[in-house]
């Protein structure tokens, strides 16, 4: 799988630096460094280099492991039990299930962020977070669904693919415990990302995600709550920009322990709820009718 992505991104990044020579555009937009202020046309550049990306180490890569090495002879969309769409009112429980985390990821946030972390990962944090505030400089409409694209869509698809259709599923393949499974995947899921601040919390929404894949047996209820939670902060930050919410995404949140605690106790519930109606459900596969 990673060898595959390896491969694939070096290919994307030899199609994006030939089509920016050909359009002659600066190659310097190929350090992945954005700064805040930074204009339109580098955005743009910007934008389209991360997609480019994206689509090559993550939708392509998984597609290719998937279609051609796991398992023979069996559908690539039925191995990824994406090959039907899942019950809607399970979609939204999910979908419902991650905007409940918030309060809590929130607070794993500041919990992360208080840990003491070498100086070359807080250097690469800070460029991080400079490039993703120069891409949620949205000027129109155009720019906000440009980022519904490359910050909400391909993420849901690529990502959950890569994490939780082939990592996840072939680790509860090796492993007892599907827990663990889900812990290692969401792991691996938040380590990749290399934004080590946010690392504690991204692995919670890994698992959240990774509990929903399992529970439902279908690909499109994490990726739909992968979605909504991605598509809710950018949209977000446009609304600021138009002056339409006070709610500034961009800065730091200090959320209370009882917040947290409040958003633990919703997510349990909305997790009991889905048992009941996943056990109760004729459109659900479990696990012992496979």
């Amino acid at each position: 799988m990673f060898m595959a992505s390896i491969l694939l991104t070096i290919i994307g990044g030899g199609l994006f630096q030939l089509l920016a020579m050909t359009l002659g555009w600066d190659t310097a937009v190929m350090s992945g460094i954005l700064a805040p202020d930074a204009p339109p046309a580098e955005r743009w550049q910007m934008r389209l280099m991360l997609a480019i990306g994206h689509v090559c180490s993550f939708v392509l890569a998984g597609w290719v492991v998937v279609r051609f090495f796991y398992p023979p002879g069996q559908r690539a969309l039925a191995y990824l039990r994406a090959n039907h769409l899942p019950d809607l009112r399970l979609v939204f429980a999910g979908i419902f299930l991650l905007l409940a985390s918030i309060p809590l990821v929130l607070f794993l946030y500041n919990i992360n962020q208080a840990l003491p972390l070498p100086d070359s990962f807080r250097l690469l944090e800070e460029q991080t977070t400079d490039t993703i505030k120069g891409l949620l400089q949205m000027d129109n409409g155009l720019e906000l669904l440009a980022n519904l694209t490359l910050i909400a869509l391909l993420p849901a698809i690529g990502e959950e693919l890569v994490f939780r259709g082939v990592v996840q599923q072939q680790l509860q393949r090796r492993i007892a415990s599907p827990w663990l499974a889900i812990v290692l995947a969401s792991a691996i899921f938040s380590f990749i990302h290399f934004q080590f601040e946010g690392f504690l919390p991204r692995m919670l929404l890994g698992i959240l995600l990774g509990w929903l894949y399992w529970r439902s047996q279908n690909l499109w209820v994490p990726a739909a709550a992968h979605f909504v939670n991605n598509a809710t902060q950018v949209v977000g930050q446009f609304l600021y920009s138009r002056e339409i919410s006070t709610l500034d995404l961009e800065q730091d949140i200090e959320m209370p322990w009882p917040a947290a605690v409040g958003s633990l106790l919703l997510v349990l519930g909305i997790m009991y709820l889905i048992n009941r109606r996943i056990h109760h459900s004729p459109f659900i596969i479990h696990h012992s009718e496979k």
